[in-house]
């Protein structure tokens, strides 16, 4: 790579323009205004230990069999001299069996790592070999992104829930003790199948794939036993649970008897426990956990919306650079907002329906991409929804004051609400979304050239002689959508623990 010193050397000598080549560093960034971790942050005080993945219950019981399997064998064989490694190696092998033997029987089987699996799953070979360079390479893929032990899927639940226990090196588990009756009956469902290599040795082993077609019916992931649901509900909101995710459990648990609902729409689920706790929530001592989740769905709102702004900001300098003002003045007339009244004005009007309702209307919106009408208008209602509802919540002072808290938010506009609500605009477009922007990239960028990490042109905006202006390569095309706010996981685990019947899920 070549030095700054170079580079200001060769300018020096230039005497005239000369043609360089084109930048092969990409455009991107998936959070342009460094706004989402504090979204994160208010789930956890609500669903702490769930992410928007590990949704199902039988795959925690499987890797923790998997590790009391493993564990079995050496003690049986007496392979006390058995690594670490070869331990994971193991794991890794019934990890892959069984996702392969899961989406043989459902293609959309509901598990992360089908893309990773495809040859095996749509490719004509009978066998497969878990051993050698190509399963190495396969299996250290899945350790880090595509498996179920991931740290992206099931692999922080398995720790956090207490299904394992870490013993010894990273990545080294024990199963929990406690959960051996468990395991037993899980097992009972093909112990018949245990003398196969597969479950029965180290190393490589070689399977053939009606093996696992017929494995995969004897584990099928809805066939779970009672005793798998009594341990899953008792690690995901029982007595072994996170006391703060249980009472996030119990508030869900309280929400869908308070729908009346045969068949509830998880829609109508949302929108009602964005409502004030007094209107649907009868157990007082879950109000703090109802209010927590209130502000969440208010947080999300607020992110999606200045994001959405980001968004249509860029598209309004496609064709030439634009200012401030300008912006302001086009936003105002596109949103049909009283451009010359003040901003207290504004602000004093009473905001409609929840932040749920709300996130509804704006994302139909971006999905309608009318840049010049109805998105506008819903960006400036959800705007004015958490500048004004926002006001009544008890938001959390120590969220990063750089990750632009609604706190902080509701504060600026207070200050500038004497302004005329084009300047109002204003405003918030240099301080919230491209002071906030330019932020943020400087940050990632220069936490990614210290880690060694991608390469991308993150910053969209800049300045320039004729106002704001898009850097090379940014393009006008994509739209934000909502943060899933782990909801549907809470919902999917409860169903797989038998404890709420089938809501329908949002698509």
């Amino acid at each position: 790579m070549v030095s700054l010193e170079e580079l200001l050397a060769v300018a020096a000598n230039a005497s005239a323009p000369s043609i360089v080549d084109e930048s092969g560093v990409q455009v991107g960034g998936v959070d342009p205004l460094g706004l989402r971790q504090i979204n994160f942050d208010l789930m956890d005080k609500v669903l702490p230990g769930l992410n928007n993945v590990a949704s199902r219950l039988r795959p925690f019981v499987l890797m923790t069999w998997a590790w009391r399997r493993v564990r079995t064998i050496i003690e049986r064989d007496k392979l006390g001299g058995a690594t670490d490694e070869q331990m994971r190696d193991f794991v890794d092998r019934i990890e892959a069996i069984y996702s392969w033997s899961q989406f043989l029987l459902d293609t959309d089987a509901g598990i992360p790592g089908g893309q990773a699996l495809a040859d095996l799953i749509y490719g004509e070979k009978e066998t497969y070999r878990f051993g050698g360079k190509k399963w190495e390479q396969r299996r250290n893929l899945r350790r880090t992104s595509t498996g179920l032990i991931s740290p992206l899927n099931y692999g922080p639940g398995l720790r956090s829930m207490g299904w394992l226990i870490p013993a010894g090196p990273a990545g080294v588990f024990q199963p929990n003790s406690i959960l051996n009756s468990m395991l037993d009956a899980f097992e009972d469902n093909f112990s018949d199948e245990l003398d196969h290599p597969a479950f029965n040795k180290l190393g490589s082993v070689e399977v053939e794939r009606d093996d696992v077609r017929r494995w995969g019916e004897l584990w099928e992931l809805s066939d779970l036993t009672e005793a798998e649901q009594l341990a899953g509900f008792e690690r995901l909101a029982g007595p072994q649970a996170d006391p703060m995710r249980c009472e996030g459990m119990t508030m869900l648990e309280a929400a869908i008897e308070s729908l009346d609902d045969d068949e509830p729409e998880a829609s109508a689920l949302r929108a009602l426990m964005a409502s004030p706790p007094e209107e649907w929530l009868d157990i007082a001592d879950l109000h703090p956990r109802a209010d927590a989740w209130r502000r969440l769905q208010i947080r999300q709102l607020f992110r999606l919306s200045l994001e959405a702004m980001f968004y249509w900001i860029i598209r309004e300098l496609v064709d030439r650079p634009v200012g401030t003002d300008e912006l302001a003045r086009r936003f105002a007339n596109q949103a049909e907002l009283e451009a010359d009244e003040t901003a207290q004005k504004w602000l004093d009007e009473e905001a409609e329906g929840n932040a749920v309702e709300q996130l509804d209307q704006l994302d139909e919106a971006l999905n309608s991409q009318d840049w010049q009408g109805d998105i506008p208008a819903q960006i400036a209602s959800g705007l004015h929804f958490c500048l004004t509802a926002g006001r009544n919540e008890k938001w959390d002072k120590s969220e990063a004051f750089d990750r632009l808290p609604v706190a902080r938010a509701l504060k600026e506009a207070d200050e500038w609400q004497k302004l005329s609500l084009r300047d109002f605009i204003g405003k918030f477009i240099e301080v919230w979304i491209i002071a906030q922007h330019a932020y943020w990239c400087v940050g990632r960028g220069l936490a990614d050239a210290r880690g060694r990490g991608k390469t991308l042109l993150r910053l969209r905006i800049v300045m320039d002689e004729g106002g704001w202006t898009l850097t090379p390569g940014a393009q006008a095309r994509g739209a934000p959508v909502p943060t899933p706010d782990r909801l549907q996981t809470a919902i999917s685990l409860l169903q797989e623990c038998g404890r709420i019947a089938s809501i329908d899920s949002e698509q």
